[in-house]
């Protein structure tokens, strides 16, 4: 319904009550802290650094947050529906033992699983070394260097065709010996022995065949006794790994406190962050940040708790505030969409009530479906509740839910039910014939589109016409607000009345059109260039004024895709419905019929989902929010406890 008034906080406190004082502020949920600069309070001030503090505890988090998915894993408590989250207190918590316990727990876990990464780690490097060795496994030469002071032995490989005629050809009357000890599809492994003086020659002879040396680092043994300890080690590493398997779910049974821990950690972060926006002198601390206006008394009770020196004021012309929306019940559930774009500016106005309405209306007509609706209604407020989401991701389920709500509306009015379910039945699996003369209910209380593509598209068209006029009746309001009066009627007003000038052509016939569209056209002509001196420039200005009118008529017509996607679903429905009933009514007609409902439809509900959210957003971004729309607005996000896990 509008942005929030906010109010500029300045504390100055002794450096010994920072600590005190950010955690009253992130209990109270209501104060965004900005960085203070160096000049805030007239003097030059230096920013506190936190940086070591930071640092220990992101470190902190990382190792919770590595261990908290695995033990969750193995953990065999049972799902909560609901808010799951534990009232706790915290300072209890750490109180009692239970944090410095917890944490010796976390250790242990995490010492797991380090050792296990390290055991499957080596795993992978000894099944990688044992596939390797396997084409040796009948050389029985220990793979450690055995040259001698006259001879050096050699091992490689050959492309698979080799022969050892090719071997020998290639030699010739070196002193060189190669034996072939095994080979497979993709190579031949072959072992060269050959006085010293004459090895590289015998390489390089051997490399025009394709030989390549193959060596095994760290292998002191025979590739069969390798082989048989690596295998020896693998197993013994995947015995050590179930037993810290073991050890984890014993752990697991910690999971509750190791949350508790979460939330803990992760708001000692949030408080070290946000000390780190301040800045000091010798002695104290300065602080500045955001406020709501309705928050400021409660905001002034706790700060007159504390040892400091505090001012609340209004922003000066300078500064921008952030901005917090405040809606009503329904409509701050459209609060998101309207950030996806970009937040309105500070003092400027608010749509999000007025968009949420016309947001519900054409998404229902975009996805015109009884069935469909019904789903997206159920998992888009029964999912948030029984999941225990947070508010911001309950919000975006429970806008879906609201316009699952206008889909099943507009599926009344307009016979959708799972696209033509209920006839598609009763045609292809109960033979009847007119179903649709005997059940007119599923046909729609006033027309199918499928039948009259036509007449919803003027529904469409004439829906785009009120959401445009709407977006215009808003910058009227502004413009009035603003004292701008005669920039409201002159800019808005005289379109208004070419476009009542049409609607009377059609009405009362084309005179009083004509004569209705000619005073708005005169009206623009005449005042468009109003600021300008030039009498010339004036008229210029004015007529080509009128070129607003392909603007408007563009996007007009981009409500044409409320037909093309209300047309699409309904088409793909029927589609699915016949692929499942045309077995009539046997036993592989019921399974052909519930399979193409529950794959097909699921399907169709998805796209179709994605396809009415992307389009009826498209609209209001481009086509609403381009008639008024300032934008430009810094998001309100008050400090706050972690509280995934815990309420405290």
């Amino acid at each position: 319904m509008s942005i929030s008034i906010m109010k500029k906080l300045s504390v100055i406190t002794p450096k010994d009550s920072v600590d005190e004082m950010i955690k009253r502020l992130i209990k109270l949920r209501c104060v965004d802290v900005r960085n203070t600069e160096s000049d805030e309070c007239g003097y030059l001030l230096e920013k506190m650094n936190y940086d070591v503090q930071r640092s220990d505890a992101e470190k902190r988090l990382a190792e919770i947050e590595r261990v908290l998915p695995v033990l969750t894993k193995y953990s065999s408590r049972m799902s909560k529906l609901g808010d799951g989250r534990m009232k706790i207190d915290r300072e209890e918590f750490v109180s009692d033992g239970s944090f410095k316990h917890t944490w010796e727990k976390i250790e242990a876990a995490d010492s797991d699983l380090k050792r296990i990464n390290e055991c499957k780690n080596r795993i992978s490097a000894d099944e990688k070394l044992i596939v390797s060795l396997t084409p040796w496994i009948d050389y029985g030469v220990s793979l450690r260097l055995c040259n001698t002071d006259r001879a050096d032995l050699v091992i490689g490989s050959m492309p698979a065709g080799t022969e050892q005629s090719d071997i020998d050809e290639a030699l010739g009357e070196l002193y060189a010996s190669v034996d072939i000890v095994s080979r497979d599809a993709g190579a031949v492994y072959v072992s060269l022995i050959s006085l010293k003086s004459d090895t590289d020659e015998a390489a390089k002879k051997l490399s025009s065949l394709g030989f390549i040396r193959i060596s095994f680092p760290g292998v002191d043994k025979t590739p069969k006794k390798a082989i048989a300890f690596l295998n020896e080690e693998v197993a013994q590493l995947n015995s050590e790994i179930e037993n810290l398997t073991e050890d984890l779910r014993s752990l697991s049974e910690y999971l509750s406190d190791i949350e508790v821990l979460y939330d803990i950690e992760n708001t000692s972060l949030t408080e070290i962050i946000n000390k780190q926006k301040m800045a000091a002198t010798e002695d104290c601390a300065v602080l500045v940040g955001w406020a709501p206006q309705m928050r400021v008394e409660k905001l002034s009770a706790e700060l007159d708790k504390l040892c400091c020196a505090y001012e609340i004021e209004d922003p000066s012309e300078t500064e921008t505030p952030p901005v917090l929306l405040n809606n009503n019940r329904f409509s701050e559930n459209f609060e998101w969409v309207v950030g996806m774009y970009s937040y309105p500016k500070y003092g400027s106005f608010d749509p999000t009530f007025i968009m949420s309405i016309f947001y519900f209306f054409i998404f229902g007509l975009m996805f015109a479906d009884v069935g469909y609706g019904l789903v997206l209604t159920v998992c888009g407020f029964a999912l948030p509740a029984l999941m225990g989401m947070s508010e911001k991701t309950k919000r975006s389920f429970n806008m879906f839910g609201y316009c699952g709500i206008s889909s099943m509306i507009m599926g009344v009015i307009f016979g959708g039910w799972f696209g033509d379910l209920p006839y598609a039945i009763m045609q292809n699996m109960a033979g009847i014939e007119n179903a649709k003369e005997i059940y007119p209910f599923f046909d729609g209380l006033w027309f199918n589109p499928m039948d009259n593509p036509m007449t919803f598209l003027v529904v469409a068209l004439a829906v785009g016409g009120i959401h445009l006029i709407a977006g215009m009746a808003i910058k009227f309001y502004i413009l009035c607000k603003e004292g701008k009066v005669f920039d409201a009627i002159f800019d808005i007003g005289s379109w208004w009345v070419i476009f009542a000038g049409i609607g009377v052509f059609f009405v009362f016939g084309a005179l009083p059109g004509w004569i209705t569209v000619g005073v708005g056209v005169a009206m623009i002509v005449f005042t468009h260039g109003r600021h300008e001196k030039n009498i010339v420039v004036k008229l210029l200005k004015g007529i080509l004024g009128l070129y607003d009118i392909t603007s408007y008529a563009s996007d007009l017509l981009s409500y044409s895709r409320i037909l093309a996607l209300g047309l699409a679903s309904a088409v793909v429905g029927q589609v699915i419905n016949l692929i499942g009933t045309m077995s009539g009514a046997t036993v592989g007609g019921f399974v052909a019929l519930i399979l193409a409902t529950l794959i097909g439809h699921t399907l169709n509900l998805a796209i179709n989902i994605l396809g009415s959210f992307v389009h009826t957003s498209r609209l209001q971004y481009l086509e609403f929010f381009n008639k008024f729309y300032e934008d430009g607005g810094d998001p309100f996000e008050a400090v706050e406890p972690s509280e995934e896990y815990t309420i405290d």
